[in-house]
């Protein structure tokens, strides 16, 4: 107990991290309910009905409809760059096939790849529909002496069609494994990387590098080049075993994935050597890793929609490479999109990259004298 009272990084370990890990949680899934979904209405019909099936969605805490999404290929167009979550076809001659009792089908469609918006989206929109079709129905019957077939064709006349766009089985492999893959590959790459100069430090040997002729920026390569290396190997081989192995279907451009990959391991390899740099020993290069990227899944709107998390904790995951890349490679694998539909994602983990080489590659050779108590 002396000892851990007498290391502060330790002490807070123990007694404060567990805490603030649950304080992110609770703040992260603080809402517990999808509201505001963005959704998109093509009406196709332009009736009187089929404005009263919009207004009922509009009416509905659970959507918010995208008034400048009309028409089906910019639905498609809104659902790959993530306008949209959902979108509402209304068929042409609705409200005439709702007259004659004839049925009508109101197709509705969402995002799959994310699977806490499919499951949700999937249940509200139900919901609108069969309240919609209810509320009708009860206005119609009520100025009306019906018998029970005819009440039973009034009920029926409105239903709901359901599409899966991305994801169709739901599989969760699909929703998570990206992710976790980018997360394995970020936690190995950064942990390994962040060893490299206390290793030195620990032996009393990194004197003899900031003594030696060569510039920091070799050091630097020298030094990282060996994990950079492995680490963009590992990427690369855990996407070919998932799609091999475990039959994952990766369905967009295999050389924007790896480009991505290439980014995000420089940031990665780049942040591994200046926490090294900046570490007294191996045991506090550790704790910092450990610390700062226990929460980057959580926070990073991976498994919940960044829409419903507090603004602070999206602008700090914004700065986060893994926040970028994680969503990026599933919008590729998942949702087959391309470049020019990933601009956000290329300029940022471009940008990362740049600023992390450069931090890491000018550090400083001069060696700061220790502290004398005066």
């Amino acid at each position: 107990m002396v000892h851990i009272f007498k290391d502060k990084i330790l002490l807070l370990l123990i007694f404060f991290v567990p805490l603030f890990y649950a304080f992110l949680c609770g703040a992260v899934y603080s809402q517990g309910i999808l509201t505001g979904i963005p959704l998109a209405v093509v009406d196709l019909d332009n009736s009187g009905l089929s404005r009263e099936v919009i207004k009922s969605f509009e009416n509905s805490p659970r959507f918010t409809v995208v008034r400048d999404i009309t028409t089906y290929p910019l639905m498609e167009e809104g659902m790959k760059q993530s306008v949209i979550r959902a979108g509402v076809v209304i068929p042409e001659n609705f409200e005439k096939e709702v007259a004659q009792s004839r049925g009508a089908e109101i197709l509705t469609v969402y995002d799959g790849s994310n699977l806490i918006w499919g499951y949700n989206i999937r249940k509200y929109t139900l919901e609108v529909v069969n309240q919609f079709s209810t509320g009708r129905a009860a206005a119609y019957m009520a100025g009306l002496g019906l018998s029970g077939k005819e009440i039973t064709n009034v009920l029926d006349t409105i239903s709901a069609n359901t599409e899966v766009w991305y994801n169709p089985t739901f599989s969760y492999a699909s929703y998570m494994l990206f992710g976790l893959i980018m997360l394995v590959i970020h936690q190995i790459c950064l942990l390994s990387t962040s060893l490299t100069v206390t290793r030195e430090k620990e032996k009393n040997c990194w004197i003899q590098f900031l003594c030696s002729p060569l510039p920091a920026w070799k050091i630097f390569l020298g030094k990282s080049l060996p994990y950079f290396l492995t680490g963009f190997l590992n990427y690369g081989l855990l996407i070919w075993f998932i799609n091999r192995f475990m039959y994952l279907k990766v369905e967009g451009s295999v050389p924007l994935i790896m480009f991505l990959g290439l980014l995000y391991t420089v940031i990665i390899t780049c942040a591994g050597f200046y926490i090294s740099f900046k570490s007294r020993n191996s045991l506090q290069a550790t704790r910092y890793i450990m610390l700062l990227s226990v929460p980057f899944l959580m926070i990073s709107g991976y498994t919940w929609p960044p829409t419903h998390i507090p603004t602070v904790i999206n602008n700090f995951a914004s700065l986060l490479p893994f926040t970028w890349m994680a969503e990026g490679l599933r919008n590729i694998a998942v949702k087959n999109l391309g470049a020019g539909q990933l601009i956000p994602v290329i300029t940022a983990l471009s940008l990362m990259s740049a600023a992390a080489v450069l931090l890491a590659a000018s550090f400083s050779k001069r060696k700061k004298p220790p502290f004398e108590r005066l």
